[in-house]
């Protein structure tokens, strides 16, 4: 009698039905022992009907922590709920295979979604058995590799096979150990107590015909296995898939062998190693803008190492840029000798046109730093400007822009460009103003403020620039240029004949001694002689004379204190020339007899040692002037200070004495006994005919007073703009708030009332302004507008109007000296030897010549050019860019 178990749908493993005898049946309980058997039986699951027999549910063991039993699996997988079977009495070429002992995995149902979920898998749930003919994820082939062979504390089921020779008739077979290390490719499926080869069921070769056994059914036949998995290891297909198991199993030990890491590395290091090359052309273009020194030489391309012998001349001066490049390649810059000396001739990246395109990018990227200061100013994106043109080397006019704007509470001054003017007329300089605001990305509306110099086509009431500009914008307020202001004061006042006659002799003396170097070469003797007999705290410590400068009123000042330094080093070597030496011809002999009778003349001592007295109260000013730092208070008071002294100087009668007392000490070391009256008659109109009785009181009335009158005269007419500007700024200073009238404060908010933040709330505000400062000592206020916003009470937000009222005073330019240097500047960068080039060239070598202060982001540099200029050369990686230079690159990728 034999009895079966059938599988119940309520259970949640499969039942393998086994046939025996009643003989067979044990003495437990068949419930008892099935509960026993079944892992994780839960009492409260309803009873499985059965009938009246045995089954067996045997458990399979796991090698896999538990932790590591975490995987992504797909739900819509359902669980393999019904495994095939075989038929117990198995005949294979006549050995008869008896079906004792078989085992199922129990599987948990998976979570229903559609999506790819996380779920603590159960030990058998990695059964190849389970993945067989299904994809398989990277994670779950590696789980798989890693478990192939089944734990130590494992027993592999054992077979009996029929075997005639045996006493029993029968034989005992199980799978071997040995045969895992001995074929590599094979794993054990405890659902299926069976094998399996590993590399055809995860790597499949489907280009060839494949049997079942191995790959998508249990391999169990013990008794022949060794022979069998030889030859299955001798088949393409599983060679093909070892090739491909084999390469998993190696990138998953060193990921840097995978394919697509493989690829990315290599884009990587390619990437950096391109970029180091770029970055070392920008080093060597950035030393040369930044020293002012040219580029190219006679020649600028071909080969940069080992030119061949017809293909260039090895004693042709190649530049100063290739010349680096060797320097660089010389102290150990493997990559870019590597580069230059593998490069083809037309991606080698330092020819003039790479160099043009490099230029430009350092141009933008300079200009970029300046507006985005700008425009992260606190208070607003609002700037000043001044503007002049100059003639450079390659006799075009250009027009130097410079921007003022606020930064950390400070005035800073840069200059934005230079602009080639075709015409330089009011109307013309004007619209290329906003064409330059408009390309370098500032909005004209901004504009708050404009110093210009007096030329008609700049201060010109109609059809000048600043009226043209100002027509267009009108807030901003045009200020006239003090330093020229200054200048042109000096040289209003000494249009006495007396003191012009004296400053033509100087410039006459300085002339005379600069254009000949036999001429230097004697002076320096004379100061040399002289040094010898004197102290060594009263030697002459200059040796040469320079040119009395027309333009720059400081070079003015500095000429007439060397004069006064080397003046008896002057007399002693005009001496020589004239008198004493017979080397010298006849010519050079006259100049010398004559300078030397007119620096020795009273009125010329005279009108020197006047001149000398009152350059020492606008030498200070003039320096302090040309700083761009200072702001339209500090201009107005240092000039206020100055004119004051000067009105004082004026009533005050012992002020000549002195004077006059330097002028005998100068008499004496001329060789005049003492000052003597010019000769005097009825009429005379070539010089002062003054009546006098003494040298002293003819040459104050002559020289000395009416000096002072012209030079007050002329600050006064000259400065008034400068006042009427400080004093909207004056009325709201700390130390001047509590002195400042309802009116006045009236005038200040008309005057700034469309940039005010809250208008309305003014005068409450002024209220609270002048609460702050009214306790506190006069030396704790405040008396620059610099000091008043760095002053911690100055909180913008309980003060905005006032604060933004002292931003826009600050804006505005005292001077226009910083435009004035950049063009001076002009002469060190465009020279006669290199007067051809862009605009664009021009402007980049100008800004890194004097925008020293700016370093240079050579990875934003080499992604501008690599977004605008693409090129064989790998320079982005379009995953990791911007999403501006990203769209940027892509265009110009599919352009190119």
């Amino acid at each position: 009698m034999s009895r079966s178990l059938s599988a119940s749908p309520d259970l949640p493993f499969e039942i393998t039905p086994v046939t025996f005898s009643e003989s067979d049946l044990p003495a437990t309980p068949p419930a008892k022992r099935a509960r026993e058997h079944i892992p994780n039986y839960d009492d409260d699951q309803p009873n499985t009907s059965m009938n009246s027999g045995i089954f067996t549910a045997t458990q399979t063991n796991s090698s896999l922590p538990a932790e590591s039993m975490n995987t992504e699996i797909n739900s819509s997988r359902q669980p393999n709920s019904s495994l095939p079977t075989e038929d117990l009495p198995h005949e294979n070429e006549n050995d008869h295979e008896e079906h004792v002992h078989g085992s199922r995995d129990q599987e948990n149902n998976a979570p229903e979604s559609s999506d790819v979920t996380n779920v603590q898998m159960e030990p058998n749930s990695l059964d190849i058995n389970s993945y067989s003919g299904s994809e398989i994820n990277d994670r779950i082939k590696e789980r798989l590799i890693q478990n192939r062979v089944p734990d130590i504390s494992y027993q592999f089921p054992i077979r009996k096979y029929i075997d005639k020779r045996a006493k029993e008739r029968t034989i005992n077979r199980s799978c071997s150990r040995d045969w895992f290390n001995k074929f590599e490719f094979i794993t054990y499926s405890k659902d299926t107590e069976g094998l399996f080869c590993l590399p055809c069921v995860l790597f499949p070769d489907t280009s060839h015909r494949r049997p079942k056994k191995l790959i998508s059914e249990p391999y169990q036949n013990w008794k022949n296995a060794l022979e069998d998995l030889k030859k299955h290891s001798t088949y393409d297909y599983h060679q093909n898939s070892v090739v491909k198991y084999k390469s998993f199993i190696s990138t998953n030990l060193d990921p840097s062998r995978r394919v697509d890491i493989s690829i990315h590395d290599n884009r990587e290091l390619t990437l950096r190693q391109n970029r180091l090359i770029l970055r070392s052309i920008l080093t060597c273009l950035e030393f040369c803008g930044r020293q002012g020194i040219a580029l190219r030489g006679h020649r600028d391309d071909g080969y940069v190492f080992n030119p061949p012998d017809d293909k260039a001349d090895i004693t042709d001066n190649e530049g100063n840029f290739r010349g680096l490049l060797r320097l660089r390649v010389d102290t150990g810059d493997n990559v870019l000798e590597t580069h230059l000396s593998k490069c083809r001739r037309n991606a080698s990246y330092i020819s003039k046109t790479s160099q043009n395109d490099f230029l430009c990018c350092i141009k933008d990227f300079l200009q970029d730093h300046i507006v985005n200061e700008i425009k992260n100013q606190v208070d607003g994106p609002y700037f000043g400007f001044q503007c002049d043109e100059v003639t450079d080397s390659s006799n075009w006019e250009q027009l130097g822009i410079v921007v003022r704007y606020v930064k950390n509470n400070k005035p800073v001054e840069r200059l934005i460009s230079f602009i080639p003017c075709e015409t330089i007329t009011g109307e013309a300089i004007c619209q290329q103003l906003i064409s330059c605001f408009q390309d370098v990305g500032l909005d004209p509306t901004m504009c708050r403020a404009m110093t210009l110099d007096g030329g008609r086509n700049m201060a010109g009431r109609q059809r000048g620039c600043a009226a043209c500009f100002n027509r267009l914008y009108p807030k901003a307020i045009h200020h006239y240029c003090s330093s020229h202001d200054l200048n042109l004061a000096l040289c209003k006042s000494c249009e006495v004949k007396e003191i012009h006659l004296m400053l033509d002799s100087i410039k006459q003396l300085g002339i005379f001694f600069k254009y000949s170097p036999k001429r230097s070469r004697r002076l320096e003797k004379a100061v040399d002689d002289i040094n010898l007999i004197r102290p060594l705290e009263n030697q002459i410590a200059k040796s040469k004379l320079g040119l009395f400068c027309e333009t720059r009123w400081i070079e003015k000042h500095t000429t007439l204190y060397d004069f006064d330094i080397m003046f008896e080093a002057i007399l002693q070597c005009l001496d020589a020339i004239a008198i004493s030496e017979s080397n010298w011809d006849a010519k050079t002999v006259g100049e010398a007899y004559g300078l030397m009778k007119r620096v020795t003349d009273s009125t010329f001592v005279a009108a020197f040692q006047t001149v000398l007295y009152f350059f020492g109260f606008t030498k200070g000013l003039s320096k302090k002037l040309q700083g761009s730092s200072i702001d339209i208070v500090q201009g107005y008071e240092m000039v206020e200070t100055v004119r004051q002294v000067l009105r004082n100087a004026r009533s005050d009668e012992t002020l000549y004495d002195t004077v006059f007392q330097k002028m005998e000490t100068m008499a004496t070391v001329a060789g005049l006994e003492s000052l003597h009256l010019p000769r005097h008659c009825s009429r005379q109109t070539q010089r002062s005919n003054v009546p006098a009785e003494t040298a002293q009181l003819f040459f104050k009335r002559a020289i000395f007073i009416p000096y002072l009158d012209s030079l007050l005269q002329q600050f006064t007419d000259r400065f008034n703009h400068l006042s009427t500007q400080a004093v909207q700024a004056f009325k709201i200073l700390p130390s001047r708030i509590l002195e400042t009238s309802g009116s006045e404060t009236s005038s200040i908010m008309n005057h700034y009332l469309e940039d005010l933040p809250s208008p309305e709330s003014f005068q409450q505000e002024l209220r609270l302004w002048r609460q702050t400062w009214e306790g506190c000592k006069l030396s704790d206020r405040p008396d620059t507008i610099q000091g008043t916003l760095a002053n911690e009470r100055t909180c913008g937000y309980m003060f905005p109007n006032i604060r933004k009222i002292f931003t826009m005073l600050l804006l505005t330019s005292v001077t226009g000296s910083s435009v004035e240097r950049a063009n001076s500047s002009l002469r060190f960068v465009k020279t006669p030897f290199r007067s051809t080039m862009g605009s664009t060239r021009f402007n980049a070598l100008v800004l890194m010549f004097i925008h020293t202060d700016i370093e240079l982001n050579y990875d934003k540099i080499i992604d501008m050019y690599a977004s605008r200029h693409p090129r064989r050369m790998l320079l982005l990686n379009p995953l990791s860019v911007s999403k501006l230079l990203k769209m940027d690159y892509i265009f110009c990728c599919c352009l190119f």
